[in-house]
């Protein structure tokens, strides 16, 4: 959970201290159980950098409990590996479990103060958040059907004129239709600086996200460290980061905004967002709070990209279910139109697909980690103020109690005999977060995957290729194994699976110019 080993040696100097006031107080009070830690460092040797997921739902066998307690240069963590418990704490007690760590890699020297996803509980969070599900949720997706469906019959359209890069078309199209809806931008799929400038940040915040914690959150001081000296190498990274994730809130905004201050509004949210500011603009607190939520559903479009990518690689593997779900498209829709999101109540294997996809592969297996801000006890275990607090989605997902046989892939389990959706099986709703933290875009989300899915399945053949030998090539079965859990890049087939498959596609682009 260090940067690297080196900085542990570094690191010894100022935390014995922290050690014995841990010890003290650890001979006090009872926590959950865990693997025992060494002096000083804790579990910094036994928490797993790859696959973490795996190792607490076993620490959780082994120690018979489903919550597991560790400690990391003396900081608790404590991973909670069922639905009671996520639900007791993080929905029952979530005032308080609903604030996150703030470090200064993160948060200080790299820009991501800005994203909701990680920004520390208080106002500045509530008042962003309110302002994110007032344009995102449940009821107000539809008003993004239309710019939605445009983006799904893009994606179908360069499927058709380079399938090979499918992986490429699925990552521009999940972007470009977030920037088209929040900013009226069009981006081009050979190459754009914003949609790249985009990749970088995320991908930056990835790396934040699996190193863990770097020497400079446990010794603050280190920041003021001159980026050329030898060691801030730290430093010199978060500015190339910063470079990118100012760019991805504000690059964009200010385009609207200095459109809107012209009198020339563009149909788009950013404008919406500056027209209810009314007298109030400019208002730098409020533009702040709009460059927040614009900014942070342009980060969150990277979900969709892996889900995506998840949903072929599922394909590939189980060819009998993509059979039947065209059955189903082919039985309700018919051929001579394309899905539409009013189908979705009349397609139930498609939504089961996509229920069971993130369930079986959750992209995010383990939860964004909350942080507890007072001293609180469970089930007779204490857990103190400034607990990292981890809900394990894998672990809850593959309970066998709640989904019986939990390694299968099988659609089915969220059927009735009948073929309808099963509302006695639950949602894999863990997927999106828990209590006052869950993801607010999640039904975005969730219109975007049934579009983009129904619409892929409807056209084409998803298909395991080929070698020059003919011999079938598996797709690879390594993966992301850290912040997210997705498959690492493999070849597919796609080909129209139908006689007048092509021609449907063009004329749904060419409706939709």
């Amino acid at each position: 959970m260090l940067e690297s080993p080196a900085l542990l040696l570094c690191s010894l100097c100022i935390i014995p201290a922290i050690f014995v006031a841990v010890r003290s107080k650890s001979r006090q009070y009872r926590y959950p159980p865990g693997p025992p830690g060494l002096p000083l460092v804790g579990n910094l040797f036994d928490v797993p950098t790859d696959y973490s997921w795996y190792t607490f739902a076993s620490w959780a066998h082994q120690y018979d409990s489903k919550i597991i307690h560790f400690e990391v240069l003396g900081r608790h963590v404590m991973v909670l590996n069922s639905h009671k418990t996520v639900q007791d704490i993080f929905e029952g007690r979530s005032r308080i479990y609903s604030d996150r760590q703030q470090t200064v890699m993160m948060h200080e020297l790299s820009g991501w103060h800005r994203n909701m996803a990680v920004m520390a509980y208080g106002e500045r969070w509530r008042a962003r958040r309110r302002l994110f599900h007032q344009h995102f949720r449940q009821d107000t997706v539809h008003l993004y059907h239309d710019k939605l469906t445009k983006a799904a019959h893009t994606l179908l359209r360069l499927l058709l004129e380079s399938p090979d890069g499918f992986l490429k078309h699925i990552r521009h199209v999940s972007g470009a239709s977030v920037l088209d809806i929040l900013y009226e931008m069009e981006v081009s799929p050979d190459g754009d600086d914003h949609m790249e400038s985009v990749e970088k940040a995320v991908e930056g915040f990835g790396v934040l996200a699996d190193a863990g914690l770097y020497l400079v959150d446990l010794v603050p001081a280190l920041k003021y460290l001159p980026s050329w000296l030898p060691g801030a190498g730290f430093k010199r990274k978060a500015e190339a980061w910063k470079l990118h994730v100012d760019r991805m809130y504000e690059a964009a905004y200010r385009e609207v905004r200095d459109s809107y201050m012209l009198g020339n509004p563009k149909p788009c949210l950013t404008s919406t967002l500056l027209e209810e500011l009314g007298d109030t603009f400019p208002d730098s607190e409020r533009e702040e709070e709009i460059i927040s939520v614009t900014g942070t559903a342009v980060a969150g479009s990277d979900t969709t990209v892996y889900a995506m990518t998840v949903f072929v690689f599922i394909m590939l593997l189980y060819p009998d279910v993509q059979h039947k779900a065209q059955e189903e498209l082919d039985r309700v829709v018919g051929r001579d139109r394309l899905p539409e999101i009013a189908d979705q109540d009349s397609l139930p294997y498609i939504s089961a697909i996509i229920k069971e996809m993130l369930r079986w592969r959750p992209i995010g297996p383990l939860a964004i980690p909350h942080k507890s801000v007072a001293d609180d006890w469970y089930d007779g275990y204490f857990i103190p103020a400034g607990t990292t607090v981890i809900g394990n989605v894998w672990a809850i997902l593959h309970d066998a109690e709640r989904y019986p046989d939990p390694e299968a892939f099988n659609p089915e389990r969220f059927l009735t005999a009948d073929g309808a959706l099963d509302p006695r099986v639950p949602d894999p709703a863990e997927v999106f977060g828990f209590g006052r933290r869950a993801c607010p875009g999640r039904h975005f989300a969730q219109a975007t995957l049934f579009l983009f899915v129904a619409q892929m399945l409807a056209v084409f053949a998803l298909e395991k290729p080929v070698d020059e030998c003919g011999r079938v090539v598996e797709p690879t079965r390594e993966c992301s194994s850290r912040l997210f859990w997705y498959p690492k890049p493999f070849k597919a087939r796609i080909r129209p699976r139908f006689d007048g498959a092509e021609e449907l596609v063009r004329a749904a682009c060419a409706g939709m110019e």
